[in-house]
């Protein structure tokens, strides 16, 4: 069990590295929603920084992405921005509602986007 943020940080990258990276991508909502109910240390949330800023590079510059990625689940809390692709990737997000070093990823695509 003392493993088990790592373990999870290094399946969403996984998810990122080989499958988002095609265009797809089918655990990675569900690993990023188990890893926002952890408690990390500041090296972990470091890395999940990182790998959210991967995630963000993805769903805002890839043109083939799987349709099911930007289908939001309005269900989901706003602020879990990872169940809201859709909004992001058109720049219709809240961006208050993302962490800071989401946020200035996200305000040039957003411009963009209008």
């Amino acid at each position: 069990m003392a493993h088990q943020p790592v373990d999870r940080l290094n399946g969403y990258r996984v998810e990122i590295d080989f499958a988002l990276s095609m265009g797809d991508g089918p655990l990675l909502r569900e690993s990023r929603t188990r890893i926002a109910a952890m408690e990390l240390t500041l090296g972990e949330q470091r890395e999940l920084m990182e790998l959210d800023e991967m995630v963000m590079d993805e769903i805002i510059g890839r043109d083939d992405l799987q349709p099911y990625l930007l289908e939001d689940d309005p269900s989901r809390p706003p602020a879990q921005w990872w169940w809201h692709l859709g909004k992001l990737r058109a720049g219709t997000y809240p961006a208050e509602l993302l962490p800071p070093h989401l946020r200035a990823l996200y305000r040039p695509a957003q411009r963009a986007a209008a």
